[in-house]
């Protein structure tokens, strides 16, 4: 296989808008781009944690089809969080069984926030349900992962898209999936969550950067709620054709 078809792919947050991922990944597949290294943040570890560990593109599809807050969530008791992660677990687990990172096809890591320190935790033993539940694990929304004695929530509070951990781990080319970048900003949320999860992204675009070498893939995400999950089809379109424009320019 040619040298600028092997990557590293760097998939960042964006709840509902990580259908778009799937678009990414089935572009990849089908021209033939061997993903050597991966990481995610929030949705991206959880599409990407799903697929090293041998999810097909259609299983992916049949995820997103699924997917629905009713499924996902459970009220809590509020303590640190409006829900439990309980279904969220059994979702996942559907998706990666009881793999653990030493088990998936390619290096991968998941990037996660520590509530302690606020310093940034790239997971790459253990659980891999334990570490997608990390990673998005939305403040206020999902439960803190408790471990160690920290607590760990979503990832994109610190790395969005973590294409540096990516380069880190050894990748000699990156591609990054950037979700939130080219939302304009104008979407009103319409529910608790998506106040939540829009606070988060203005401040998370304040902070975002890439490194110079980097390929991003901006997936037209305008005016499609974060966590408006019925678009998945629309936005693994998305995905696609903008991995599509993107690639074939170089």
């Amino acid at each position: 296989m040619s040298e600028s078809k092997k990557v590293g792919l760097a998939l960042g947050g964006g709840a509902a808008l990580g259908a778009s991922h799937i678009g990414v990944l089935r572009y990849l597949e089908e021209n033939n781009y061997e993903v050597t290294h991966l990481a995610g943040t929030s949705v991206g570890a959880l599409v990407g944690g799903a697929y090293v560990s041998g999810a097909s593109i259609g299983e992916l599809i049949r995820f997103a089809r699924r997917a629905r807050w009713t499924s996902l969530t459970r009220p809590s008791i509020p303590r640190l969080s409006l829900f439990t992660n309980e279904r969220l677990r059994d979702q996942v687990r559907r998706l990666v069984d009881d793999k653990q990172f030493d088990e998936t096809s390619v290096p991968f890591v998941a990037i996660a926030c520590s509530l302690i320190s606020g310093q940034e935790i790239v997971m790459r033993e253990g659980s891999l349900v334990n570490a997608i539940l990390a990673s998005c694990a939305i403040p206020g929304i999902f439960e803190p992962f408790e471990t160690g004695g920290d607590l760990l929530c979503d990832g994109g509070i610190v790395n969005q898209v973590p294409d540096d951990v990516v380069w880190d781990m050894g990748a000699t080319k990156v591609i990054a999936v950037d979700l939130i970048s080219r939302v304009t900003g104008n979407e009103r949320p319409n529910n608790l969550f998506g106040v939540f999860y829009k606070s988060l992204n203005i401040l998370m675009k304040r902070t975002m950067s890439y490194r110079p070498e980097t390929v991003v893939i901006y997936p037209d995400t305008t005016g499609f709620l974060t966590t408006d999950l019925k678009n998945y089809r629309t936005l693994i379109s998305i995905g696609y054709r903008a991995a599509q424009a993107t690639l074939e320019k170089l």
